[in-house]
């Protein structure tokens, strides 16, 4: 940075008028008010386009404006003043410039997330900063979002600025995040489909076509991902003469100069779509005031200065007015483009009911000619269950290929591994409509089998003798018991439709035993059976659900069969392949079970002659569980959002609104609870909750018993607050939510030499999962923010910071278990400050004790908040 001329020891020439930059000192970009025109010394003009390269840096007086007639100063490059975001800011405190460029680069992160909302939870977005200086924007971001941004990869020309990034990404440890690469951006030396953003700051201006520059970005960008940039660009006034704007352009060397209109439909030439620009120019007529203003201070203030300075900063002060002139003409704008790049579909078979689009971002390639020759091969490919995907049919499809989608309930025709190898997600569309079908229809079976109703049919009522006996060998279906294999879906929406209408029937079931499910044994009442001879013996009817692949092949063999009570059945709606058709024919030829209802068999169709036909205990239907126009429908109708939801392309904005809906309540409860319980300081403390790409955090100025779910910002207006979740979000990618309080007992205990001590059975929450941090006076400096990480990283899992002579913070998956978890710590402060004070010698469990209190404190049932929280939402309204 120059000298400050108001200093003593001020020497050497002034460049610049701007306060000390925190973050800005990192770039090494564009200084507009150096721009040339007309109004300041010509340089000569060159036939040759000039070469795009960010270590050109307009200067701030031009490349060479002279000074006293002959003397000539070499233009100094300072930490971009010009370009940031003012939202909010105090122009007058020290520091201004470097927060307004900080807050634009956050700004511009911020809006391309949003842009990409099936990204913002997830912790591997990989994005290229093209054009990327010294690599600032990319370390900046890279420490702010480490919980999501996995890879930044810095693109730029200027092996000394590329050497400034590489040394400070080292410094800060980021080499493993941060790759940087000395090419251009006109010809980038990656593969197609890349990055999920493609980012750039004030980088373009120079380049000598913008349409190629643009390209590259396309190719580089993942199907669904975002082009985000901002930079000057030329103005659109009516007023002004074309010949007045191409002057301009050529005077500072500018190629390809586009207006904001034009800029856009070059984007969409490339294939972007959604384009938009947001006009920043007001941002860029602030800090030129901010500049002038300062300038003309330091030349009314400074005489004692030498001539040379004076001069230069004479001839800096007329550059700037120049420039808020020309702003006020619309001689050039400043602003932000943003872009998504579509997804290509491709429907392999024909659908049952048209398909029918809505959404633009969804590019059907079968509508599309040309397809190959324009790089639009399909990045989804659409099929049915009679479209067999077997491993060269997958190893066969374009390498632009990530998406499978089946209108199917199962899954048995797809190459699952072959699709995993070449990194394929394979989803089904019509999913609920399918689950709900198959569940009523399996349970009208249940029942009719239970009560032998099929045999029924025909037969006629006594006209005489009839009794009570007559005719009552069928069972209920609450005094059956019912063995289900498997657990997916259908299965859980089956037994929960059974427990509506019998909540005592006895259904057990069994998997394999690292798929059990303790927590939805204890919600559904059933009973887990290890061996599946042993399940098939005690139950009276069998339901295979599960679906079908090399270990179910035959899983109900003979075996299975002749475990089954002989007044017992069988109902598969499954696959055909599950059952051994021969020993199932078998079993009901032999009469040793009672029946056998088969939606789906193996072989299907059953040749005409296949003995099960003639079965009078086996009752076979055509496949037709999901036989209905609505799930056809669906399966049609679900194409898109499926589409939407992986591609984040509109339809998961609804479920993120519904997710943020959920946690303000939850957040807002947490609230009034605190307040409730006595735990709260006035308007002080907080508690937030990871969503999109920040957190939602107390408003802070508002007591707590009144907060309702609406007060939730993005944005605390107390520093503390954002410094201690920020570093401990950043620390554990993993929590989703922290509460930090000042509650009594634990702010006592945080005073004590010996900390907290965890000495009853309520404090096996955290047996060695509480970490401490040292007090380093109120939390309002950013710097803290390593050292409360730090703090957090040290206790691996731990789910609560002490902060010695403060306070405390406790954080977990989610609002309600770091809430409950914050009550429970502040009960065992209590606790341990009352045995202090009685005075008795203290008796400490056995640490093999607390270890396995410990352990047993975190299963399902007993995690904090999963008994407490909705008995605690109970005693909450906002009405």
């Amino acid at each position: 940075m120059p000298p400050n001329p108001n200093s003593e020891d001020a020497t050497g020439d002034v460049i610049c008028i701007a306060d000390q930059f925190h973050f800005s000192s990192f770039y090494s970009s564009t200084n507009l008010a150096g721009l040339e025109d007309d109004d300041s010394v010509s340089t000569p003009t060159s036939t040759t386009p000039h070469r795009p390269s960010r270590s050109d840096s307009m200067s701030i007086i031009g490349p060479e404006e002279q000074v006293n007639g002959d003397a000539r100063l070499k233009p100094h490059t300072i930490a971009n003043p010009d370009r940031g975001k003012w939202d909010g800011l105090d122009q007058d405190q020290p520091g201004a410039y470097g927060r307004a460029s900080e807050a634009m680069t956050d700004y511009m992160y911020n809006l391309s997330m949003s842009l990409l909302p099936h990204r913002m939870d997830s912790n591997d977005v990989n994005y290229i900063d093209l054009g990327s200086g010294t690599g600032a924007s990319a370390i900046h971001l890279v420490q702010k979002h480490s919980a999501t941004i996995s890879k930044a990869t810095c693109l730029n020309l200027c092996k000394e600025q590329n050497d400034m990034a590489i040394d400070t990404a080292a410094e800060m440890d980021m080499t493993d995040r941060i790759d940087v690469v000395e090419a251009s951006f006109e010809e980038i030396p990656f593969k197609e489909n890349q990055y999920d953003l493609a980012f750039s700051q004030d980088a373009f201006i120079h380049a000598l076509t913008k349409k190629k520059v643009y390209a590259e970005a396309y190719r580089v960008t993942k199907p669904g991902g975002a082009f985000v940039f901002c930079d000057l660009m030329c103005g659109d006034n009516p007023d002004l003469t074309v010949q007045e704007l191409a002057q301009f352009a050529e005077r500072n060397r500018i190629n390809d100069w586009l207006n904001p209109s034009q800029v856009i439909k070059t984007c969409e030439e490339v294939g972007f779509k959604d384009v938009k620009f947001i006009n920043l120019t007001t941002d860029l007529r602030i800090s030129f005031q901010l500049m002038l203003k300062k300038v003309t201070f330091v030349l009314e203030h400074g005489d004692s200065h030498p001539n040379s300075s004076r001069v230069l900063l004479m001839n800096y002060r007329d550059s700037i007015c120049r420039r808020i002139t020309q702003i006020e003409r619309g001689v050039f704008k400043w602003g932000v483009i943003h872009a998504r790049k579509p997804v290509f579909m491709e429907l392999t078979v024909k659908t049952p009911v048209p398909f029918v689009k809505t959404n633009h971002l969804i590019i059907d390639v079968n509508k599309v000619s040309q397809k190959v020759e324009e790089g639009q091969e399909a990045n989804v490919v659409v099929v049915d269950i009679l479209k067999k995907m077997p491993k060269d049919q997958i190893d066969a499809l374009p390498s632009t290929v990530e998406l499978l989608i089946t209108m199917s309930a199962g899954l048995d025709h797809i190459d699952l591994d072959a699709c995993k190898a070449k990194g394929i997600i394979v989803k089904q569309s019509g999913r609920d409509a399918i689950t709900n079908h198959v569940i009523q229809y399996t349970l009208c079976f249940i029942t009719l089998g239970l009560r032998d109703a099929f045999n029924q049919l025909g037969v006629a009522f006594p006209s005489k003798g009839w009794n009570l006996n007559w005719n009552c060998e069928g069972k209920s279906l609450t005094s059956c018991t019912i063995g289900i294999v498997g657990l997916g879906l259908i299965a859980k929406g089956l037994i929960a439709e059974i427990r509506k209408l019998a909540p005592d029937t006895r259904i057990i079931y069994t998997v394999p035993k690292q798929r059990r499910d303790f927590d939805v044994e204890s919600k559904l009442k059933l009973e887990y059976v290890a061996e599946l001879t042993d399940l098939a013996s005690q139950c009276d009817v069998l339901l295979p659900l599960c679906s079908l692949n090399k270990s179910t092949e035959h899983l109900i063999d003979k075996e299975i069969l002749g475990c089954l009570k002989p007044e017992a059945g069988i109902i598969n709606v499954s696959r055909g392949k599950v059952v051994d058709t021969d020993a199932l024919t078998e079993a009901l030829e032999n009469k040793s079970i009672r029946y056998a209802i088969l939606d789906c068999t193996y072989p299907e169709p059953l040749p005409a002659d296949h003995p099960l036909w003639k079965k009078d205990n086996c009752f076979i239907f055509p496949h037709y569980a999901t036989n209905t126009m609505d799930v056809r429908e669906k399966l049609v109708t679900d194409i898109q959002p499926i589409i939407e939801d992986h591609y984040g392309l509109g339809h998961s904005d609804a479920r993120q609104k519904a997710e943020e809906k959920i946690l303000r309540y939850d957040l807002a409860v947490a609230h009034r609870l605190t307040a409730k319980y006595n735990m709260d300081m006035l308007v002080w403390n907080h508690i937030s909750a990871r969503h999109r790409s920040g957190c939602l955090i107390t408003p802070g100025r508002k007591m707590w018993g009144s907060i309702v779910p609406e007060d939730m910002v993005f944005s605390s207006s107390n520093v503390t607050a954002d410094i201690i979740h920020e570093a401990i979000y950043s620390a554990r990618p993993d929590v989703k939510a922290v509460i930090h309080l000042h509650t009594p007992a634990a702010t006592a205990v945080s005073c004590l030499e010996e900390g907290f001590q965890p000495i009853t059975q309520d404090s096996a929450y955290f047996y060695g999962k509480v970490a401490t941090y040292e007090w380093d006076g109120v939390s309002d400096d950013a710097s803290e923010k390593p050292g409360i990480a730090n703090a957090v990283k040290s206790v691996a899992g731990c789910n609560t910071l002490l902060m010695y002579n403060h306070g405390f913070a406790c954080f977990g998956s989610s609002v309600k278990e770091a809430w409950v978890l914050a009550y429970y710590f502040e009960r065992c402060c209590e606790t341990q400050l009352r045995v202090m004070q009685c005075g008795g010698k203290l008796r400490r469990p056995k640490k093999m004790v607390m270890e396995k209190a410990a352990e047993a404190s975190y299963l399902p049932e007993f995690a904090p908040g999963a008994q407490e929280w909705e008995a605690l939402c109970g005693e909450i309204s906002f009405d």
